[in-house]
């Protein structure tokens, strides 16, 4: 998936939870809360993801072999 359809659609979920939570029939202090949740637990999500893709990419350079890349010159 592109970078910008990820984003579009990370942002479109987020969107979606926040107008749920907020039209949800709640007290001011129950719906704030529930939105710090949320929002917390998102930051995590994309922690891990971003955790979970650089050791992709360390993973991912180890088994490159120097040796077989071309040379510029």
């Amino acid at each position: 998936m592109k970078s910008s359809s990820f984003f579009a659609l990370l942002t479109g979920v987020a969107a979606g939870v926040t107008l749920g939570i907020l039209l949800a029939p709640e007290k001011g202090e129950e719906t704030r809360k529930k939105i710090k949740k949320t929002a917390e637990d998102c930051v995590d999500k994309v922690k891990e993801k971003i955790s979970d893709l650089r050791a992709s990419a360390e993973e991912a350079a180890d088994d490159v072999d120097p040796a077989e890349q071309p040379n510029p010159a």
